[in-house]
């Protein structure tokens, strides 16, 4: 193709080139039009709809062709006789139209298909083939229309069947079918519809084939046999009429579809250009309560979670670093100390302690951080669970511990409580608890698990200072500390309680902090039975 367009297309565009550049009022027209293209096979593959266009024409010069053949033949054979018997019984262009009805038809459809071939070699060898295979189905349907008529017509008014088929061919017929098979290969090229899926191309190209035999049927039902001049527009309206009505009524379609569907296209642009940086977009609504209004109010709604979800995780991550940063800056604060300093240090064993301590909240800060993030997203294995069992076993195995060395906890279970979980998540809950307990309380913990109805509620209460009402819905927040008494040397990273309320929603349960007389009174509900929400 390049060496073609060097060989002989070059030197015919390229004087008309100079002669526009030279001429003011051409030069636009001849930049647009005539413009040499550096790379004509990738200029021609821009032009996608080559093959409609050259489907649509060829198609019409078929007709015209043949048209203008049946009236040159007529004309041969001379003028009409005087005598009325003669002028109805001669036959004077009867083998040209047995002609044109066979090989004609199938001859002019190959023509169409053809000339589609050629004009898509842009296109995807599949693609061209469908384009082609289109075409001449299409122009031989509808040749095969045309011929019939040329017989029907052949028969009633045998002297003026060449100048009717050359009139009405070159003024309706051609033009028509030439559009409707121009339109049908810009379908088979995916124009026009290339969005929809396969099922629905498929759909819509089989209600608009069975309204065009259906508007053929009923056309030929109701025109009046005995009526002959009504054969002609009875002719005129099925092959020109029925083909332009189908055609006018795509483009309704088509144009009230994609006015329809803007809002949608709206969204999508909207949608395209939302990152992570710029959550705080939102998506065009429509005025009309219609269902893209719907579909565009709960995008909108899914990206002010989505923001909120960004958010949440931002301070969680900033709020991580901040608790990090600090002990391991201490830890290396110590630690390079007594490495530059070996001398100052009297007690190595002490500095070691001391470090292995901070190590060790360390690893249960970085344990329960990896809690925090893991524990929903992982499917957790459920069994039924005994909480009043579980909460005996936690409170004697605290007992032991140091922390509580000074305390009396005792633990209140009279009846199995019974819930579908995970035992290690609900044992971490209320570790949790009692930690927060023991780590606050002055003398006393008191843990109680009871069986009301459908609901089980486990209590953790100690007789520490308590948590103010106005505080009581922050401390569920994470790294939150409400006073010097809940720092890092006592040994809490406000994560627990965080935790606990995530394993307690995990499960279908709430975990709330009750009126106390004295000291912290958290109560946890569960239902008896269910099972977590997955």
């Amino acid at each position: 193709m390049a060496e073609w367009w060097r060989r002989y297309g070059q030197p015919v565009v390229g004087p008309v080139l100079e002669w526009c550049r030279h001429h003011e009022w051409g030069l636009a027209w001849g930049r647009r039009h005539l413009r040499a293209p550096a790379d004509p096979i990738g200029a021609l593959r821009r032009h996608r709809y080559w093959p409609a266009w050259a489907a649509g024409l060829a198609t019409t010069l078929v007709v015209a062709v043949a048209v203008t053949w049946l009236q040159a033949e007529d004309l041969a054979v001379g003028a009409l006789p005087w005598v009325l018997p003669e002028v109805f019984s001669t036959d004077r262009v009867g083998p040209q139209i047995a002609d044109i009805v066979w090989p004609g038809t199938l001859f002019g459809a190959l023509c169409v298909a053809a000339v589609t071939w050629c004009a898509g070699p842009g296109h995807v060898r599949v693609v061209r083939l469908r384009a082609a295979v289109t075409a001449g189905l299409t122009s031989g349907v509808l040749f095969h229309h045309y011929a019939q008529w040329l017989v029907r017509e052949n028969e009633l008014r045998v002297w003026i069947v060449a100048k009717e088929a050359y009139r009405w061919g070159l003024m309706f017929v051609g033009p028509s079918t030439g559009l409707l098979t121009a339109v049908v290969v810009a379908v088979a090229l995916c124009g026009g519809i290339h969005r929809l899926p396969r099922r629905e191309r498929t759909v819509l190209a089989a209600v608009v084939g069975g309204v065009f035999l259906a508007s053929v049927e009923i056309t030929r039902r109701v025109r009046p046999e005995y009526e002959e001049p009504i054969t002609d527009v009875y002719w005129v309206v099925l092959i020109t009429g029925v083909p332009l009505g189908v055609l006018v009524t795509g483009v309704l379609v088509r144009l009230a579809a994609t006015r329809s569907l803007r809002p949608v296209e709206a969204i999508r642009r909207e949608l395209a250009d939302i990152t992570g940086q710029s959550l705080d977009r939102r998506v065009p609504v429509p005025a009309a309560d219609d269902v893209v209004a719907r579909l565009a109010v709960t995008t909108n709604d899914t990206l002010d979670r989505l923001e909120q979800a960004s958010a949440r995780q931002q301070e969680f991550v900033a709020d991580a670093a901040h608790e990090l940063r600090s002990p391991l800056a201490g830890l290396r604060a110590q630690l390079e100390t007594a490495l530059r300093h070996p001398d100052s240090v009297t007690d190595w064993p002490e500095v070691v302690a001391e470090a292995a301590a901070d190590v060790v909240r360390l690893q249960a800060l970085a344990d329960d951080l990896l809690l925090l993030a893991s524990h929903r997203s992982t499917a957790a294995v459920r069994e039924p669970v005994d909480l009043a069992a579980l909460a005996e076993d936690l409170v004697r195995e605290h007992q032991h511990l140091p922390e509580a060395a000074h305390l009396t906890l005792t633990c209140e279970a009279p009846a199995p409580a019974v819930v579908h979980g995970n035992t290690t998540r609900l044992e971490r809950l209320l570790r949790n608890l009692l930690a927060n307990a023991c780590r606050h309380a002055t003398s006393k913990v008191a843990v109680e698990a009871v069986v009301a109805g459908s609901t089980i509620t486990l209590t953790v209460a100690d007789d520490g200072p308590g948590i103010p009402p106005a505080d009581r819905s922050r401390v569920f927040d994470r790294f939150t500390r409400l006073d010097a008494s809940r720092t890092r040397t006592s040994g809490g990273a406000g994560l627990g309680l965080p935790i606990a309320r995530d394993i307690a929603t995990h499960h279908d349960g709430t975990l709330t902090i009750a009126d106390s007389a004295r000291g912290a009174r958290l109560v946890a509900r569960f239902p008896a039975g269910a099972r977590p929400a997955g």
